[in-house]
């Protein structure tokens, strides 16, 4: 989620992830100062040819997938 309580896709990475504990990565918040890219595209650009950050990888945009 981001800081607004708003659920960010599963997609989303930044560096802070892959230092969280394994048990940490279902429940991962994202820092406002992290610099994010897409896992599907392993750019800073979603499928859909937008930039990557915790305020654009929502609900509503059609690449979003829901972190379960």
């Amino acid at each position: 989620m981001n800081e607004n309580g708003i659920p960010v896709c599963k997609r989303l990475r930044s560096r802070a992830f892959y230092v969280a504990e394994p048990e940490e990565v279902e429940h991962f918040e994202f820092s406002p100062e992290s610099s994010c890219w897409c896992a599907q595209t392993v750019t800073i650009l979603g499928p859909d040819d937008i930039l990557c950050c915790l305020d654009m990888c929502h609900p509503g945009r059609p690449c979003f997938e829901t972190r379960e």
